[in-house]
């Protein structure tokens, strides 16, 4: 098994990425207990808000464009791609910022913390600052700089750290942890355009041509993406404003805390999954073999991590930030049951945008929306305590992973595409 991983490049890639990302985590890991311990929960119950926000405005600033830079046969039509989505940031940045800060205050009171009011107005920036470090990532990633794209994760998570420090001793309240996601995405956008050479060797490309040819894709990122932020606010909006800004806190960091083997290898083997997975449908050839050898390494890598996470979780979570976070332990050991469909899901669920089945991430993301709704709404006329609305929340989102684990080894099984690149 050694010297097959050796011989493989498809998982030097995949080491390269999660190596990059084990070693922004290991910053996380160092620093989190020391914010954990200056930041209250009601802090992190604000940055949490903060999040959903940027998620909600980032669906419609760059019209997800920056999702799309793997997939054409032409290095020249995916920079368009990165220049398209820089000036869509720019326009939604310019255009966005004036009324949100004019309504800051109406918007944090839907959101159901006033303490956000002081933040709304950096949601446009920070959410366009993120989609353009993801932009560049796919371009660094298409050209197979691996090593270079695990590197800017350490960058990204070393600017993440700095930058809520900084905000501890300069900001207010929850100022630093709100910093923070901005921090992150400069940091890696400045490391991943240090040495990317965008203009070598390169034509002219109009960028029009280009965004029409994925405008329908976009469209259905677009919708899909619309949901996916709504079915992760729900669950964080309801918990505010029936349960508290406390039990918010416990929630969010629990949340952040499992999803912890997902962003260390479930991301990397992502990425790198759909690198090879576009290059070879772009140029006639399927991808099963290797969507199946890649669900067979994260089942064999994601069982005995999830294992250890299920019982360690109560007391870890505790004993490293802090006797007052113990909710957020037992949070944390249900959460992760959902989590490991998750981690097992998401890195395949580019096989749908592969193969330009537009429609699918659209409708599953409609089906977790719909469902969570109606989980908030039996919470509510059975009056469940929030233990019991996590528990079912996990039921819940472990059903549609499943489904989502099956969809997408149907799509990696197509027929195969014409050699001729279309993006749907």
């Amino acid at each position: 098994l050694l010297q097959r991983f050796k011989a493989s490049r498809y998982w030097k890639d995949v080491a390269w990425l999660a190596s990059g990302t084990v070693m922004a985590q290991a910053i996380t890991l160092a620093t989190m207990p020391v914010f954990s311990r200056i930041f209250t929960p009601r802090d992190f119950a604000v940055q949490n808000l903060f999040n959903q926000l940027i998620g909600v405005f980032s669906v419609f600033a760059t019209l997800k464009y920056e999702f799309f830079v793997q997939l054409p046969k032409e290095d020249d039509d995916a920079f368009s791609l990165v220049k398209l989505v820089f000036g869509l940031g720019l326009l939604g940045v310019l255009a966005a910022t004036p009324p949100l800060w004019i309504f800051r205050d109406a918007i944090a009171g839907l959101a159901g913390d006033a303490a956000l009011s002081a933040w709304v107005a950096m949601i446009p920036v920070t959410a366009v600052a993120m989609s353009l470090g993801i932009a560049l990532q796919g371009w660094t990633q298409r050209k197979k700089n691996f090593k270079r794209s695990g590197a800017a994760e350490v960058a990204g998570k070393a600017g993440y750290s700095i930058a809520i420090l900084a905000g501890w001793f300069l900001l207010p309240g929850a100022g630093g942890l709100v910093m923070g996601w901005l921090g992150a995405a400069l940091a890696k956008i400045a490391w991943l355009s240090k040495g990317a050479r965008f203009f070598e060797n390169r034509r002219p490309s109009p960028v029009a041509p280009v965004a029409k040819r994925y405008a329908r894709l976009g469209g259905s990122q677009v919708l899909s993406n619309g949901f996916r932020v709504c079915t992760v606010a729900i669950p964080s909006l309801f918990i505010a404003r029936n349960y508290g800004s406390e039990a918010l806190g416990q929630y969010a960091l629990a949340h952040f805390v499992v999803c912890f083997p997902s962003v260390l290898l479930a991301t990397a083997i992502g990425n790198v999954f759909y690198q090879r997975a576009s290059e070879r449908w772009a140029n006639g050839s399927g991808f099963g073999d290797l969507w199946r050898s890649t669900a067979m390494k994260l089942l064999l890598i994601g069982i005995p991590v999830y294992a250890v996470a299920i019982l360690a979780l109560p007391w870890a979570l505790p004993l490293l930030f802090g006797g007052n976070w113990r909710p957020a332990g037992a949070y944390g050991a249900v959460l992760a049951i959902s989590s490991f469909f998750a981690y097992l899901a998401n890195p395949l669920e580019w096989s749908s945008l592969v193969v330009g089945a537009w429609w699918y991430i659209s409708l599953w993301n409609a089906a977790r929306t719909v469902t969570t709704v109606m989980l908030a709404g039996l919470a509510l006329l059975f009056q469940w305590g929030i233990d019991a609305f996590i528990n079912a929340l996990v039921v819940q989102q472990v059903a549609l992973y499943l489904v989502d684990f099956w969809a997408e080894w149907l799509f990696s099984h197509r027929a195969l595409p014409p050699v001729a690149n279309k993006a749907a």
